[in-house]
């Protein structure tokens, strides 16, 4: 499973050069923010929780992974540690947090009434709340996701039993949803494939026959599993969007096969004649709408985007291996079944 958009464009367009430039030079071009919240008024007065706030700070500027790292981060300590070195004529030991919170009240509404908004930023204004910028680089969703867990059980520990932590923003809130949707979406797949088995014995009205006219269904999503797996392709949205479309389109060109075929093998008891008659009726039809979807697919070969140029060959190709398979693997299959069926 991944969700990384940065990667469908091509390595020279300018969106993806300029938050590849971002992330190298400037630490980070997408940011994560972290919610304390000491739930009582003031409570950031208190050096105890901003002596905290600056452990889980030097904890999130320490993480660097293969994967992803964590540029820079920005708290209401920063903003306390500069106000109270430039209290103190600017030496640099004076870049500390102070441990009298009257003196920490002091110094931060003495910045407050400096004309800046800065603290607006960092804290509400009750001072019961502080929020920590975390600066990381683009990466999979999916990847983030684990970077996010990571730092939630770790502040967690931090500040149990004087504030509680939560994750918020918009990355935060899009790599959740991609990685929620993909996975329902894996979950989707054994739901329908299991309904629509469910269908064909209905409509077959043999439950043998039935189980094994899903065969050729799932032979398009196979084809496309290998593809994928040839040409390192990840399942994203885009590529299990694929796969619905297969077993969609799979399962229509069974149903009218299967359908046909079982009227005219009930009517003439004749395998050969069966799968004949359905192949120069249905079968002509099937070859017609296989051939218009295809070529409409295949039109986002045109496409820029790495991903749109996927989706259309794929989906083609698993056009082309369900009419394959309903072609010929089906009448085989048929073939093979009910001789038994009738030597039995």
């Amino acid at each position: 499973f991944s969700h990384y958009p940065l990667g469908w464009f091509p390595e020279e367009h300018e969106s993806r050069v300029a938050t590849e430039v971002v992330d190298d030079n400037l630490n980070g071009s997408i940011t994560l923010e972290i919610i304390i919240d000491t739930q009582k008024e003031n409570g950031l007065y208190e050096p105890e929780i901003l002596n905290r706030i600056e452990r889980a700070s030097e904890y999130l500027n320490s993480i660097q992974t293969d994967t992803y790292f964590v540029g820079k981060t920005l708290s209401l300590v920063d903003v306390i540690k500069e106000t109270n070195r430039a209290l103190n004529e600017n030496k640099a030991e004076y870049y500390s947090i102070p441990q009298d919170k009257s003196l920490i009240a002091q110094e931060l509404f003495l910045f407050e009434n400096s004309g800046s908004d800065d603290l607006e930023d960092f804290v509400d204004s009750s001072f019961s709340k502080a929020r920590i910028t975390v600066k990381v680089p683009y990466i999979d969703a999916l990847e983030y996701n684990k970077f996010i867990d990571q730092v939630q059980t770790e502040l967690n520990r931090e500040f149990r039993g004087v504030a509680t932590v939560s994750l918020t923003g918009s990355s935060v809130l899009l790599s959740t949803i991609m990685d929620k949707s993909i996975r329902s979406s894996a979950i989707s797949y054994l739901i329908a494939f299991g309904l629509i088995t469910i269908m064909m014995i209905v409509l077959i009205g043999d439950v043998k026959i039935g189980l094994i006219s899903m065969i050729p269904n799932t032979l398009p999503i196979l084809f496309l599993s290998t593809i994928m797996v040839i040409y390192d392709m990840p399942l994203d949205m885009f590529t299990m969007l694929i796969g619905a479309i297969a077993l969609g389109l799979a399962v229509d060109d069974t149903v009218h096969f299967m359908h046909n075929f079982r009227r005219y093998e009930l009517q003439y008891n004749d395998v050969d004649k069966a799968v004949r008659l359905t192949l120069m009726s249905t079968g002509r039809a099937i070859v017609v709408t296989s051939i218009v979807l295809s070529v409409g697919f295949l039109v986002l070969l045109f496409a820029s985007m790495n991903s749109m140029f996927n989706f259309g060959v794929l989906t083609a190709s698993a056009i082309f291996i369900a009419l394959i398979a309903d072609f010929f693997l089906m009448p085989a299959i048929m073939k093979l079944v009910i001789n038994n069926k009738e030597s039995l």
